[in-house]
C-alpha cells in the first residue's frame, strides 16, 4: 500500500491508523486459529469453537508480543507461526518417545537439552547438525525481513508498547490462573479434561489448553489432603499400624541392593514372543523370590518418576501437577528409605554410570540420603555396551564396592544405563546374540530395526544379570535383591507391528520385578504379587522384618488391606494412600500417624 506517513493530522489519519493495526492484529488471531486447527490433532475431528479458541488465544498472546517488539507484521507472522510449529513439533516427538505431551516442568530441563544436545538429537529424528542450523537460518530470515519490511506501515510506539504491555499482562494473568481465566479454562469449561493425565487431556482437548492449564493447576501443586479420609483408615487398622511401628529389627540386618533397570520389561507381553524367549534369566530367578507386574508412573522415559515412587513410596498420581519431582517435590527432610535405613545404621549408596546433573541427581540424590555416589566420572575405563556403560561393567563395579563393605550393612541402588533408548540404533556386534532366538515374523522395517537393538541389549542385559545374581546371593551376609523396571520403552512401531497380548495401549502395560534372597521368605509371604513401584519400599521392608513409622507404616498397612480385599474397594485404598502422601508432603516432615500432621 506503499508508504504511509503516520504523522498525517485529523481524525481520518487516526482512525485510518487504529483500522490498520486492528485488521492487522485480526489477521494475527486468524492465523493463530489457523494454526491450532492445523498442528493440534485434537482440533481437527469437526469444529469445536471452545476448544479452538482456547488453544488458539495463548497463540495469540505470543504473536502480539512479538508485534509489539517488531513493529512489522510480515516478520511477526513469519516468526510467529515459526516458533508456534517448533513447539507443536517438540511436543509430538516427546509423546512419540515418551507417551507425554511438553509440560511446565519441562522448562527445568532446558539447560540439560542445551548442554545434551547429541543425546536428545537421536530421539528427533534429525542430524545435530540440522537442529543448530535450523535456529539461524530462521534467525537470518527474520534480519531479511527485519530490514526489508521498514518501508511498510509500522504502528506508532506507543501502540506497540501497548500491545507488548496487554500481551505481557495477558500471559502473566492466564498462566496464573487469574479470573476470568481459570473459570474459561476450568474443568466445567473443558468437560472430561483429567488433570493427572496430561496425554488424555492433550489429545483430547487440545495441546495449548492443556498447558495452560497444567500452568494453573501448578500454582497448587499439592492438592490439599483430606485428613478425614486418613484418619478413618488409621482408626480403622491401629493395631496393623501399631504392629508396624513397634516392630522390632532383626539382630543382623541384611545388605540391600536395588537395580532400577533401564526400559527392562519381558516382551512376552507382545504376540508372538514367549514369556522369558529373550530374558530367560529374569524369568528363571524370578520363579525363586516374590515377583510379578509393576505399575510405574511413566512410560518410554521419565525415570525419576518411578525412582522417586521407589526411594519414598509417594505415589506420583498423587501429585498430578509435578511431572519431574526432583524439580521441586524431592526435599531433604523427607523420610525416605536411603533416609530411614541409615537411621537403622546402614551405609547408603548409589551407582549410576551417566552424568550426574542429569535429572538433577547429583543435588537431589544427597537430600534424599545418599552417602555415596558413582557417577559417569567414576566409570571412564568402564566397557560399554553400545553408547552407554554395559551392565556388565556397571555390575562388577557394585560387586567390587560391597567386597570392600565389612562390618555396616550396606543399601545400594543401581540405575543402569545399557538399554536406554532411542532404539533404532545399530547394535553392532550384539546382534549376533539373536542368531539363536530370532525376532518374531511381522515387523515392518522400522519395528524389526527397533526390536533388533532392544532385544539384543535385553539379552546382553540379562546375561549379567544373571551372572550378578549369582555372586550376588552368594555372599554369606543376609542379602536381599530387588530387580524391577522402570518403565516400558518407546517401540511404537514393533508394538503396532505385533500387538500386546491383552490388546491394550503400550503405555497402560506394565514393567516387572522380582526379589530375591539368600535366606529363606517368610512362609507368610505372598510369592506373586502384582504391585505399583510405590508398593515396593513397604514390601521391602517387610522381607527385611524392618521397623516402619509414619507414612511408610500407613502405606504398607493399606498395601495389605487391599490385597486380602481384592478389587472391591480399589478405588478407596488408592485415595487413602494419595491423600497419606499429600498430607506428609504437606506437613513438611514425618507423619505422627496419633496426631495427623502435628505442628
Amino acid at each position: 500500500m506503499g508508504a504511509f506517513k503516520e504523522a498525517g493530522s485529523g481524525k481520518g489519519a487516526v482512525w485510518h491508523r487504529a483500522l490498520s493495526v486492528g485488521v492487522r492484529l485480526l489477521a494475527l488471531a486468524l492465523i493463530c486459529v489457523l494454526l491450532a486447527r492445523h498442528l493440534d490433532p485434537a482440533l481437527h475431528a469437526g469444529f469445536n469453537p471452545g476448544l479452538v479458541w482456547r488453544n488458539a488465544f495463548p497463540l495469540f498472546l505470543i504473536a502480539l508480543l512479538l508485534y509489539g517488539f517488531f513493529g512489522r507484521i510480515v516478520l511477526t507472522a513469519v516468526v510467529s507461526a515459526a516458533l508456534i510449529a517448533l513447539v507443536y513439533k517438540i511436543n509430538a516427538i516427546k509423546v512419540r518417545n515418551l507417551h507425554s505431551p511438553l509440560t511446565p516442568d519441562d522448562a527445568a530441563l532446558s539447560h540439560q537439552v542445551a548442554g545434551d544436545i547429541g543425546f536428545f538429537a537421536h530421539y528427533t529424528g534429525y542430524h545435530v547438525v540440522a537442529l543448530v542450523l535450523a535456529p539461524v537460518l530462521l534467525i537470518v530470515a527474520a534480519v531479511v525481513l527485519w530490514r526489508r519490511e521498514t518501508r511498510l506501515f509500522k504502528p506508532h510506539r506507543v501502540t506497540r508498547v501497548v500491545c507488548a504491555l496487554l500481551a505481557v499482562l495477558g500471559l502473566y494473568a492466564l498462566m496464573q490462573g487469574y479470573r476470568p481465566w481459570r473459570e474459561w479454562y476450568a474443568s466445567n469449561a473443558m468437560t472430561g479434561y483429567q488433570q493427572w493425565n496430561p496425554i488424555f487431556s492433550a489429545q483430547s482437548k487440545g495441546f495449548t489448553a492443556m498447558f495452560v492449564r497444567m500452568c494453573q493447576d501448578r500454582q497448587v501443586s499439592v492438592p490439599p489432603p483430606d485428613k478425614s479420609v486418613v484418619a478413618t483408615f488409621v482408626s480403622h487398622h491401629a493395631q496393623d499400624i501399631a504392629q508396624r511401628e513397634e516392630r522390632q529389627p532383626p539382630q543382623v540386618l541384611p545388605d540391600i541392593v536395588i537395580v532400577q533397570s533401564e526400559a527392562f520389561f519381558d516382551p512376552g507381553v507382545l504376540k508372538s514372543v514367549d514369556y522369558g524367549q529373550f530374558d530367560p534369566n529374569f524369568e528363571r530367578l524370578a520363579a525363586t523370590g516374590i515377583t510379578g507386574s509393576l505399575t510405574t508412573p511413566t512410560y518410554g522415559g521419565g525415570t525419576i518418576r518411578t525412582e522417586f515412587e521407589t526411594l519414598t513410596g509417594y505415589p506420583m498420581m498423587a501429585f498430578p501437577a509435578v511431572q519431574y519431582p526432583y524439580f521441586g517435590l524431592a526435599h531433604r527432610w523427607m523420610p525416605t528409605i536411603p533416609r530411614r535405613l541409615q537411621a537403622l545404621g546402614y551405609t547408603t549408596a548409589l551407582f549410576h554410570p551417566y552424568e550426574s546433573d542429569f535429572w538433577n541427581r547429583d543435588e537431589t540424590m544427597p537430600a534424599l540420603g545418599f552417602q555415596r555416589m558413582y557417577f559417569e566420572d567414576a566409570f571412564k575405563d568402564a566397557s560399554r555396551a553400545g553408547l552407554f556403560v554395559s551392565d556388565h561393567s556397571l555390575f562388577d563395579a557394585v560387586l567390587a564396592y560391597l567386597d570392600d563393605l565389612h562390618s555396616s550393612p550396606s543399601y545400594t541402588m543401581v540405575i543402569t544405563m545399557e538399554n536406554h533408548g532411542p532404539w533404532n540404533r545399530d547394535p553392532g556386534q550384539l546382534a549376533n546374540l539373536l542368531k539363536t532366538n530370532p525376532l518374531p515374523a511381522g515387523l515392518s522395517e522400522e519395528g524389526t530395526e527397533q526390536m533388533t537393538y532392544y532385544a539384543s541389549h535385553l539379552i546382553n542385559g540379562d546375561a549379567a544379570l544373571a551372572d550378578f545374581a549369582t555372586k550376588l546371593l552368594a555372599r554369606k551376609r543376609w542379602t536381599i535383591f530387588l530387580f524391577y523396571g522402570d518403565h516400558l520403552p518407546a517401540l511404537d512401531a514393533a508394538y503396532q507391528d505385533l500387538g500386546f497380548d491383552d490388546n491394550r495401549a503400550a503405555y497402560q502395560e506394565h514393567t516387572r520385578y522380582m526379589m530375591l534372597s539368600n535366606r529363606p521368605f517368610d512362609s507368610h509371604q505372598r510369592r506373586q504379587l502384582n504391585l505399583s513401584a510405590y508398593d515396593l519400599p513397604g514390601l521391602l521392608f517387610d522381607v527385611a522384618g524392618l521397623p516402619e513409622d509414619g507414612y511408610l507404616a500407613l502405606a504398607s498397612t493399606i498395601r495389605w488391606a487391599s490385597m486380602h480385599d481384592a478389587i472391591a474397594n480399589a478405588d478407596g485404598y488408592r485415595d487413602v494412600q494419595f491423600n497419606a502422601a499429600r498430607l506428609e508432603v504437606t506437613c513438611g516432615h514425618k507423619l505422627n500417624l496419633a496426631e495427623n500432621c502435628p505442628p
